[in-house]
């Protein structure tokens, strides 16, 4: 499971453990091998008591380990190499959330051949990414260097995202008391940013534009 080391990783893990809590799935041996995603994950239960009820009442002090067959946070890079040995009955949560860097890349290389093998995409790959090639549908790819045919199961999980959707952004914009003098829209896919920049022009009569790579502005 390729997850952004934060949030992304704590939700999964919240998931796994509901699922088992209710019965739809026998419990798991769950690796988490992001050390940024461990510590990420480390704060989170020091601080069960903020989230709410029902959250706090399935995780625990203890992460919801009692969900789990087995839960490991690896740090360790040899250890995180012996995973990859792992042939069956295991979970492992890796960053980056994309495919484009860290740990994932190996897991991916080692795992994507193998027929027996899931890959569970769990939120929007942006194009251009590694992981949006394999959402895309993707037979074979090239990784670390390695000419990778694509076997593994492959499935998309949607609706995990934190982001503000296009209402909720505009409505936090619709609160601001100072006018700012040009907004640059550099996040989403080209047809969204310039969608988006044409809806702060229409609303609030804001220089807004959606800028090309490679497309310089000088500050004053």
């Amino acid at each position: 499971i390729p997850a952004f080391a934060v949030g992304r990783t704590q939700d999964m893990l919240y998931l796994l453990a509901d699922l088992t809590r209710q019965g739809r799935i026998p419990k798991l041996s769950v690796f988490v091998d992001s050390p940024m995603a461990t510590a990420a994950t480390e704060i989170t239960f020091r601080h069960m008591e903020l989230l709410d009820a029902e959250t706090h009442a399935l995780m625990g002090r203890h992460g919801g380990a009692a969900h789990f067959r087995k839960l490991d946070f690896v740090e360790d890079v040899e250890e995180s190499k012996a995973l990859n040995r792992i042939t069956g009955g295991a979970v492992i949560i890796s960053a980056s959330g994309m495919c484009e860097a860290g740990r994932i890349k190996f897991h991916l290389r080692a795992n994507l051949p193998r027929r027996e093998s899931t890959i569970l995409i769990t939120g929007f790959q942006a194009a251009g990414t590694f992981g949006r090639r394999l959402v895309d549908g993707a037979k074979r790819v090239r990784l670390l260097g390695e000419d990778i045919p694509v076997r593994a199961d492959l499935y998309t999980l949607g609706g995990l995202s934190a982001h503000a959707d296009r209402s909720a952004l505009l409505a936090w914009l619709g609160h601001f008391r100072g006018r700012p003098r040009q907004v640059f829209v550099v996040h989403g896919e080209d047809s969204v940013a310039t969608g988006f920049a044409a809806d702060l022009q229409s609303q609030f009569g804001w220089d807004a534009q959606a800028p090309l790579p490679g497309h310089s502005v000088i500050l004053d």
